[in-house]
C-alpha cells in the first residue's frame, strides 16, 4: 500500500468508556445502524490504529486533523472482528467527526464498542 511510517500511529485513537453517556452513544449508533439488539453498555477501552490523511506534522491544537482508524487490526488478524472508519477532531472549532468507511463494518464495529 506504500504507508508512509510516520503517518501510522498504533493504538493512536483511544476511546474510553466515561458512564452512562458511552453507553447512550453506542446505543444511538446501534439505533442508527438498524441493530436490533441493543448494547448495555460500552467497553471500558477500544483502541485503534490511525493514519493520517494528510502530510506533515499533526498540529491537532491549531489546525482540523483527519485519520483513517482501523479497529481490531492486530494478530491475529480476524477478518469478521476487523473495521475501518473516519475520524476527525478540529480542536479549534471544538468538533470531533466521525464517518463509516462501509455499511459492511457496522455488525464488527458494534460488536468491539459493546459489552453484556
Amino acid at each position: 500500500m506504500g504507508l508512509v511510517k510516520e503517518s501510522v500511529y498504533r493504538r493512536g485513537v483511544r476511546f474510553l468508556r466515561s458512564g452512562t453517556e458511552s453507553d447512550r452513544l453506542i446505543s444511538a449508533i446501534s439505533e442508527l445502524y438498524g441493530s436490533r439488539e441493543l448494547p448495555r453498555k460500552m467497553v471500558d477501552e477500544e483502541t485503534f490504529t490511525a493514519i493520517a490523511l494528510h502530510q506533515g506534522q499533526l498540529d491537532m491544537e491549531n489546525e482540523p486533523v483527519r485519520l483513517k482508524i482501523f479497529g481490531k487490526d492486530g494478530e491475529p488478524f480476524d477478518e469478521n472482528a476487523y473495521y475501518e472508519s473516519f475520524f476527525n477532531v478540529d480542536i479549534p472549532n471544538g468538533f470531533v467527526n466521525w464517518n463509516e468507511k462501509d455499511p459492511d463494518y457496522r455488525k464488527a464495529l458494534l460488536e468491539a464498542l459493546s459489552s453484556g
